[in-house]
């Protein structure tokens, strides 16, 4: 012990004045000379509490272990400052005997002893710190509660999240959404598993916040592992926020999980699944829909159906040419349709074929989408329907015609305005109107000499 660390400790011993113990104190902290330990304990059962915060703050200072007992014995002291200043000591001292005193001090009636004690929890950080904050959630003060909450949240550890979950049990649903909230911006995933279980809780407010919780977290993560664990989720919501999120990541992997997805049980999940292979619109995508349009699920083909006429790629035509051989009318209709709008010249054989499908509905979406495509090469075969009496889609073929407008399909809608039926000749003399609009077609009508109708100039 040098001679100036023997003045202060004999200041600290005998001077009459508490200041000048208190100074002295504070002075030995300073210095940092463990031989001053023993001077700064006795100085811990000093009459004045300035002396007692001094040699609190110096302990903490010089940060030996064996001062945790004394220190300890502070948080009885009436006077909030020692108790503060005590805590503040053991948080720097961190050893898991200090902070089983530091916990003691989260039960004192003192607000600021209350807030000091979360503060020096948090600093520690320990396995023995989360486990004390943790604790906090079995009271009733809520303030208490809020604040731990802060606490765990800036301890970026399992344990701590652990604590947070625990805060999701809370029966006032402000501490819930604050536990949510912290949880979602700490974003680390390592606790799925854990919510995944809380989603079972009998409470409802428990499986909604948990819910929430993966929401959020999901909805931070960008790793594909997570996203498809979250999949595995009983909660649909939770379901739903991963599907969107592997929507948003949209990368090959993604692609694949959401092929997977395509087959899930829930029909507004598959559906949300297709949405989003439609708009990724990837050559994965499309040529993932076209494999699964194998699956027996006849609901879950039109899905794909859909989602392919979207995507309106190479690939993904010749996926709706493959489904208008599909078993079910509505998705072979679907096919006609979604291939109308692909405007892929691919489309047209299969479309032709399909004009003469068992189903009326279907033959109708060809005859449109071959318009649609503008398909030449189909006037021919449209002009034989049209011709054919016995065809019930006469008017889809004139409205396609129409959109094909070369002469030779012109002139079919004007022979038709001599058809039996009034409702067909009234869709051709329509579809004439309409001819009249353009003039490259108009010059084609006059070209063939055409006088069944008239053409007003």
């Amino acid at each position: 012990m040098d001679e100036n660390t023997k003045i202060l400790t004999k200041k600290v011993a005998r001077s009459v004045f508490a200041g000048n113990r208190a100074a002295a104190a504070k002075e030995l902290g300073k210095k940092g000379d463990p031989d001053a330990v023993p001077i700064l304990l006795n100085a811990l059962e000093d009459s004045s509490p300035k002396v007692k915060t001094a040699a609190a703050e110096a302990l903490g200072i010089i940060n030996d272990p064996d001062t945790v007992p004394g220190l300890i014995k502070l948080l009885d002291d009436p006077e909030s400052s020692v108790k503060k200043t005590a805590i503040t000591a053991l948080g720097k001292i961190g050893t898991p005997e200090a902070v089983s005193g530091i916990v003691k001090g989260l039960s004192d009636s003192d607000k600021f002893v209350q807030k000091e004690s979360v503060k020096a929890l948090m600093i520690i950080g320990s396995s023995e710190a989360v486990s004390g904050l943790t604790k906090v959630f079995g009271c009733s003060d809520n303030s208490l509660k809020k604040i731990s909450i802060m606490a765990l949240g800036k301890i970026d550890t399992y344990e701590a999240a652990c604590g947070l979950i625990k805060a999701l049990e809370d029966p006032d649903n402000r501490i819930r959404q604050q536990a949510v909230e912290t949880l979602g911006k700490r974003g680390n995933p390592d606790v799925l598993t854990n919510l995944m279980e809380m989603l079972t809780d009998s409470r409802q407010p428990v499986q909604e916040a948990a819910s929430e919780t993966l929401r959020k977290i999901i909805g931070a993560s960008e790793s594909i592992p997570v996203l498809v664990k979250a999949l595995d989720s009983s909660d649909r919501n939770v379901r739903k926020a991963s599907i969107e999120a592997l929507w948003k990541a949209g990368t090959p992997e993604a692609v694949s999980v959401l092929l997977r997805e395509i087959d899930d049980e829930d029909w507004y999940l598959r559906s949300r699944a297709a949405d989003a292979l439609a708009e990724i619109a990837s050559p994965e995508a499309a040529l993932g829909l076209v494999k699964a349009l194998d699956i027996p699920d006849s609901p879950v083909r039109k899905i794909i159906v859909n989602a392919l006429g979207k995507i309106g790629t190479t690939e993904a035509a010749l996926g709706l040419v493959k489904a208008l051989e599909d078993p079910d009318n509505s998705i072979r209709e679907a096919a006609a349709l979604g291939l109308g709008k692909t405007g892929k010249t691919e489309a047209i054989p299969g479309l032709l074929k399909a004009l003469h499908d068992a189903k009326i509905a279907v033959q109708e979406a060809a005859a449109s989408s071959l318009g649609d495509i503008k398909a030449k090469e189909a006037v021919p075969e449209l002009l034989k329907v049209l011709e054919d009496p016995e065809a019930l889609i006469h008017k889809a073929v004139i409205s396609a015609l129409g959109k094909i407008g070369t002469p030779e399909a012109v002139s079919g809608i004007a022979r038709a305005l001599e058809n039996p039926d009034a409702s067909v000749r009234k869709a051709a003399l329509k579809a004439l109107k309409k001819v009249e609009k353009s003039g490259s077609a108009l010059e084609n009508v006059k070209n063939l000499g055409t006088s069944s109708f008239e053409v007003s100039e």
